[in-house]
Parts: structure tokens; sequence; C-alpha cells
């Protein structure tokens, strides 16, 4: 079947969503030798490639550096797909109930997707200072709320993997977690209480509260959050978040066709 589907693949295409993929993991720009490495070509090949993206409008080359980037019109597509997925249709109209009862907070919509985590629906505070995560935004899977909730859905053999393909748990804080039996107890206990915390792991002065989303075979297939910097909501605030939480995450899961027992 492998040898089948080979035969239908265009070498060219398939690399310049290879680029895109480099560009995404990176965050930054890129330049022919990196694109050379990457996908392990000549660098007339590479300059062949990202000349075409570029003249098709996905990369933009900066005349400075000779480095690409991706353009607004790859912005305008990821939009496209955050707004069509179905998930995010049937929570936005629920978060912004649940906004209206915690304005101070932001209120969060996040999925797994591979071994990313992305935040796919926000509604920021009213309150500043304020974190800025924009829809698209990866965030990482062990110190967020959203993360340890998604994760909870997973074995623990498959977190373990998880954590080796990236490398170990990075310290964003001085309570990040960062031993992996640590966070494989945290998952537990998440698990058992169907809630993620995260209280300055991430960010400092920020905590987080999160609950799932699950489909109808029960499954966990998205998670909602409130979060919010200390001076906006202390910690037993966002701590009393949950129970609201909660009934919104039941309301966008029967929408999707889960019955609680």
């Amino acid at each position: 079947m492998a040898k089948e589907n080979e035969r239908y693949n265009i070498n060219a295409v398939e690399r310049s969503f290879q680029i895109f993929d480099l560009l995404a993991s990176t965050q930054e720009a890129v330049s022919i030798h990196n694109v050379c490495e990457a996908l392990d070509v000549n660098s007339n090949m590479a300059f062949r490639l990202l000349k075409t993206m570029e003249d098709t409008g996905y990369l933009v080359k900066d005349p400075k550096t000779g480095l690409y980037s991706l353009s607004l019109k790859v912005l305008k597509l990821s939009r496209t797909a955050l707004q069509s997925l179905e998930i995010r249709k049937f929570a936005m109209p629920y978060l912004e109930m649940l906004w209206n009862n915690f304005p101070k907070a932001n209120v969060n919509l996040g999925m797994k997707n591979g071994d990313e985590i992305i935040m796919v629906g926000r509604i920021d505070g009213n309150r500043l200072p304020r974190t800025y995560f924009t829809p698209g935004k990866v965030i990482p899977f062990h110190c967020t709320g959203l993360g340890k909730v998604l994760c909870s859905a997973m074995p623990d053999e498959e977190i373990v993997a998880m954590i080796e393909r990236a490398g170990g748990l990075k310290a964003y804080t001085a309570n990040t977690i960062t031993e992996t039996d640590r966070f494989i107890e945290e998952i537990h206990k998440v698990r058992l209480e169907e809630v993620g915390r995260d209280r300055n792991e991430y960010i400092l002065n920020d905590n987080c509260s999160a609950v799932p989303v699950k489909d109808a075979d029960g499954r966990i297939v998205a998670a909602i959050s409130a979060s919010a910097l200390s001076p906006n909501m202390p910690e037993d605030e966002i701590e009393a978040t949950i129970p609201q939480l909660r009934e919104t995450s039941n309301r966008i899961s029967s929408l999707l066709g889960y019955q609680a027992l």
C-alpha cells in the first residue's frame, strides 16, 4: 500500500508542505541553508522551492537578510481552518456566556493535534495587563491547564513517549513540573478530578483552570479553561470558576452527543 501511495506523490508539492512544517516548528524565518538541511536537498532545489512559494504569495523574503517567512496569505488559510472546526462552532457561544460571568478572565478553547496543544478559541478578559494568546498559538502540554486535560486522555506510556520526543519537560517558571514521574502523577490527579490546573507554571502570576469536552463516545476531544493574571483574578477566584467551567463543558459535550452518566 505504501508503494502504491508513493506513485501518486509529487516530490515538489511534498517538499513545499515540508517547508510549511519547518516554518511552523521553528516559528522563525528560514534560510536556503535551513531548507537544505531540513529537506536534504541541494541549494538549487531549495532556492527553486522557496522562490515558487514566494511568487505564489505564501512566503515573503526579507530583502536585507534573504530569509523567508510565512505570509499573511497563510494566516488567512489558518483562520479559515479554525473557523471550520465543528467543536469551535459549537463551543464559542457557550464560552461567551461563560465569559459574561467572569469578564476579568480569559476564556479559552484548546485541542490536541499530534504532540501539540493548539489554542483554537479565546475571549480576552476586560482587564489589563493580560496575556495575548491568539487562536492558532501552540502552547506547552505539561504546564498549562488545557494541555494537562488533553494529556489525561492518553495512556501513561504514550505520554512518556511524547515527553521523550519533546526532549524532556522544559521549565518555564520555578513552578513548572520538569520530572516525568511527577508529571504522570499530576495527570493521574487530572483524570480523577477531571480538572487541569496551571498555577504559575507557564507564566509567572498567571493561573488557569481547565476541564474536558467529550464526544459521543466519551472521548476527550477538547478542553476549555478560564485564566487570568493574579492582579486581575487571584488564584482562589480562578479555582472558583471550575463549577461553571464544568457546566459549560457539559453543554458543549451534549451537543457533540455525549451523555453524562
